[in-house]
């Protein structure tokens, strides 16, 4: 446990909302397999993505939290095109962030511009906090079921020593912050938003330890703790599985499987709304390109264009 004093309610001022809210949606991803060449791709009568759902980690992390959300809705738009699933976060044009929302938001950005560095081989001293720069984004891929999935997410590394030498290796972590008191309500509450928020992208990336920051109620951090993932959960056992979370995302998925079967263009979409104070799932189509279509025109001229990188070149002799 390190001990220092970082006052995250010292901040400058927020940026303006639209920014806050602002999302690349699957751009990135979709950039990412237009840079790795054919990867990511397959031949068959057509060029095909080598995956079943491309998405990002926060629609991922949406549907694993749903069996227990009973105050936050969701949007979702979804598309189909060559045998794969798309699906982006949508936000509403009057989603309303809370001011304790934002004001939370804007501690984490400051903790996070104390703590984290650039430079592998150096840290910050808390006093002298870095400059906001861009987000770093991992790609990853599994399959759960038989569905084959794979998304990119914002990531945090550290590297670790061995005697006074630090290794090469890097391992994908997390930093958040609590406050240092709370009341059995809070605890409770906490447990049920803030820790299922934690864990759901821990278990998609695979991250291993958590770093929790304290902090006492004259919003200053004090201490940062160490903890496993796997004891976040235990801590949180009466409250909510991860089994009940996993099993919802494979039901679920299969269920926009089965309504997108007949689906094939990447301009149609299908917005998938949940209202957590029914806890009820719909579903809108949208056919042909709309104001929803998410895909960018170029990703199916890439595809075609990869034909003849997967495609063996036939050598006839004279």
């Amino acid at each position: 446990m390190n001990k220092f004093q970082v006052h995250l309610g010292d901040s400058e001022p927020s940026p303006p909302r639209s920014l806050l809210l602002s999302r690349p949606g699957l751009d990135n991803i979709l950039l990412y397999m237009e840079s790795t060449g054919t990867s990511h791709l397959s031949a068959k009568l057509k060029v095909e993505v080598s995956y079943d759902i491309v998405c990002t980690t926060e629609v991922l992390e949406l549907i694993m939290r749903t069996p227990y959300e009973m105050m936050v809705n969701w949007t979702l738009a979804v598309t189909k095109y060559r045998n794969t699933i798309y699906i982006s976060p949508v936000v509403p044009e009057d989603l309303k962030t809370s001011p304790m929302k934002e004001l939370n938001a804007d501690w984490l950005a400051k903790l996070r511009r104390h703590f984290l560095s650039e430079n592998a081989n150096a840290m910050l001293k808390p006093c002298d906090p870095m400059e906001p720069t861009g987000q770093y984004n991992g790609v990853f891929s599994f399959s759960i079921n038989g569905t084959r999935f794979i998304f990119d997410s914002p990531v945090l590394a550290e590297g670790f020593r061995i005697g006074s030498v630090r290794n090469s290796n890097y391992v994908f972590t997390e930093l958040q912050f609590r406050p240092d008191s709370m009341s059995v309500d809070e605890w409770a509450t906490h447990n049920r938003c803030d820790a299922l928020k934690w864990w759901s992208k821990c278990f998609l990336v695979g991250i291993e330890n958590i770093y929790i920051a304290n902090v006492n109620r004259h919003i200053i951090a004090h201490t940062i703790n160490k903890i496993s993932v796997r004891q976040l959960w235990k801590d949180c056992e009466k409250v909510w599985s991860p089994q009940v979370c996993v099993n919802f995302l494979v039901r679920l998925v299969d269920q926009i499987r089965s309504f997108m079967s007949v689906v094939d263009c990447p301009k149609t979409v299908y917005l998938m709304k949940f209202d957590a104070s029914q806890g009820e799932i719909s579903y809108t189509s949208y056919l042909g390109r709309n104001p929803f279509t998410f895909i960018p025109d170029w990703f199916p001229i890439m595809l075609d264009e990869r034909m003849e990188d997967l495609t063996p070149t036939t050598l006839h002799k004279n």
